[in-house]
């Protein structure tokens, strides 16, 4: 069995341009919206950072995808937390 891992998505919605790089790579995780951005598919906004965040347990295959989806951002606004 794969072993999961946690880890912890953060966005910066502010800076999103709507490229959709990051939708194309991992629609699970993200998608596109009437206002042109990404939406961090069941993420929280904090209130002290101003970022949208989200932790999941991921394997492997669902991580490389995660963290391809945050290299393949043109602004950088994803980080990936391990």
């Amino acid at each position: 069995m794969a072993t999961k891992k946690k880890v912890k998505i953060l966005y910066d919605r502010e800076g999103c341009i709507g490229a959709a790089a990051c939708a194309v790579v991992a629609p699970k995780y993200w998608k596109m919206v009437d206002d042109g951005k990404a939406d961090l598919v069941g993420g929280k906004k904090n209130a002290k950072t101003g970022k949208w965040e989200l932790e999941v347990e991921v394997d492997e295959e669902e991580l490389k995808l995660i963290k391809e989806s945050a290299i393949s951002c043109p602004v950088q606004v994803i980080v990936v937390e391990e």
